[in-house]
């Protein structure tokens, strides 16, 4: 896998959804207007790609859930259920056989049939493309048997299929054989079953995206818009202003901005989703030589106030935390490292760094507000009141190639890696996506080759210790956990609290 070309890394990192410098969107605006024959969305930033296999997550799956419906159907609460599929379980012991039977006379959005063939060509076809998800599964051979069971032929045990086949990390949004034997044209459309399909005469990527209905979707009662329309309003108070005048439904909101959407009669709701966190990257010292001590790391998390960072940034959008967030975290270890600047100077004397020593750090920018370079600039202030001399580059679109380029020594992001599963496979294992240097560290391996095997409370406990190990050996430096307001006027039904993301095909009207 070519690490520098994962270029929707910045979609997995930028599930917060900050200010730019950008202006909104000019495509699908209009005034206020009453009735639901369409729906319209407004997002801080949309696909990469519209192909897939190559995108990442977060917001801009709020549209590819209308466009392509994925085997299994993402829950609020990490575990998946069948959407496409009618029977699965995993064959044997070990999680390394996993089987499902798919739905008969379901169409893709071109006409062709989901069938088990059409389906072993878009996982083979995913396999092979440069995306940040490509890590998270690994699939040795795929078999049919039959017009409608596949069998996966796992290369390495994983607990987890039904999720990494829905919504979550691409996998399961299927695009048809047709489109996958021409790539280019992934690019421009969307071939997926979902009940819209992108009228491409009335889009412009980046900026904004129509969807119509599909003729061949197979459940009509699905399909509650003549029209979905998408506008890319990276600017969040240019968002506010669209939320203001009614030309938004639904949208993605900013901490700085939510509060005015509320009083403007905005129903916002927000909850976890996920962590902003400096990861150190060079954790094992081959660049920069003091990260490779673990009391270098720890004096790095106790030399930051979490508590102020987070009041002054993010308010109530936000929580202080010393451990990644994800689907199996001990909460006594939410407050691991208090500030406490005294130890984190003795730490870094004791690992003979009296002194303290130079690093350079890599952030999102304007990308992700907030959560990116001023919560980055915040930590590099606190750091070097240590003696830890920080120089912090904000980068702009080109975050994934800087980040993995291994010219830094660590990269501030604003990942959601839950479940711990997907966290290791693209954080810490030696070939994780998102390891440059390929750090690596015996004991959280082992955890993980265990609890790849196992399943309900034993996988749970084994994870809940993986976690707390990376906690211990401080491989990043976690500084709050974030929260996304998600904007809606009085009609706007389907948003379940807790979920990683609202997806678009959940989405009603009332009223």
């Amino acid at each position: 896998m070519n690490r520098t070309s994962l270029i929707a890394l910045a979609a997995v990192a930028a599930l917060a959804l900050g200010t730019t410098a950008c202006g909104a969107g000019s495509g699908g605006g209009g005034a206020a207007r009453t009735g639901a024959n369409e729906l319209r969305i407004g997002l801080s930033f949309g696909p990469f790609t519209l192909d897939p296999a190559k995108d990442g997550g977060g917001a801009p799956n709020v549209l590819r859930s209308l466009t392509n419906q994925s085997l299994f159907h993402m829950n609020a609460d990490y575990t998946a259920s069948p959407a496409l599929v009618s029977d699965y379980k995993y064959v044997g012991t070990g999680n390394k056989v996993f089987e499902f039977t798919l739905k008969k006379g379901i169409r893709f959005t071109d006409g062709s049939p989901l069938n088990a063939a059409a389906v072993k060509t878009w996982l083979e076809y995913f396999a092979k493309q440069p995306g940040p998800y490509v890590t998270s599964l690994a699939i040795g051979s795929v078999e049919t048997e039959g017009e409608y069971t596949v069998r996966l032929n796992l290369a390495s045990p994983s607990p987890i299929v039904p999720l990494l086949l829905s919504q979550y990390g691409n996998r399961g949004a299927l695009s048809s054989p047709k489109s996958v034997a021409d790539p280019a044209s992934l690019a421009k459309g969307t071939y997926g079953v979902g009940p819209y399909v992108l009228d491409a005469a009335q889009s412009v990527v980046g900026d904004h995206y129509t969807l119509v209905p599909s003729k061949y979707y197979y459940d009509p009662s699905a399909v509650r818009f003549k029209k979905v329309t998408v506008r890319i309003i990276s600017n969040a108070s240019a968002m506010l202003r669209a939320f203001q005048a009614k030309q938004i439904d639904f949208g993605t909101l900013d901490p700085s901005t939510a509060p005015a959407a509320e009083k403007a009669g905005v129903k916002v709701m927000h909850w976890r989703s996920g962590t902003v966190a400096v990861t150190l990257a060079d954790r094992n010292g081959t660049a920069t030589k003091p990260l490779g001590d673990v009391r270098v790391r720890q004096a790095l998390n106790y030399a930051v106030d979490r508590e102020s960072i987070t009041k002054a940034l993010v308010g109530k959008y936000g929580r202080p935390t010393s451990q990644y967030q994800t689907d199996h975290t001990d909460p006594a270890l939410d407050n691991r490292y208090p500030y406490d600047p005294a130890t984190a100077k003795a730490l870094l004397a004791k690992a003979g760094y009296p002194n303290g020593f130079s690093m350079t750090v890599v952030d999102p920018g304007p990308l992700v507000g907030n959560w990116g370079d001023p919560t980055m600039q915040a930590v590099a202030k606190y750091w070097e009141k240590i003696g830890v001399h920080v120089k912090v580059t904000p980068a702009t679109t080109d975050f994934v190639q800087q980040a993995l380029s291994k010219k830094f020594a660590a990269f501030e992001w604003t990942p959601d890696t839950s479940p711990t599963a997907l966290a290791y496979s693209t954080l810490y294992g030696p070939k994780a996506s998102l390891n440059p240097f390929g750090a690596s560290n015996a004991e959280i391996d082992a955890l993980y080759r265990q609890g790849q095997t196992e399943q309900g409370d034993q996988a749970a406990k084994t994870f809940r210790e993986l976690n707390s190990t990376v906690t211990e050996q401080a491989l990043n430096v976690p500084i709050y956990e974030y929260h996304i307001p998600w904007g809606m006027n009085e009609h706007i039904t389907g948003v379940k609290t807790g979920s990683w993301v609202v997806f678009g095909a959940d989405l009603g009207w009332k009223g």
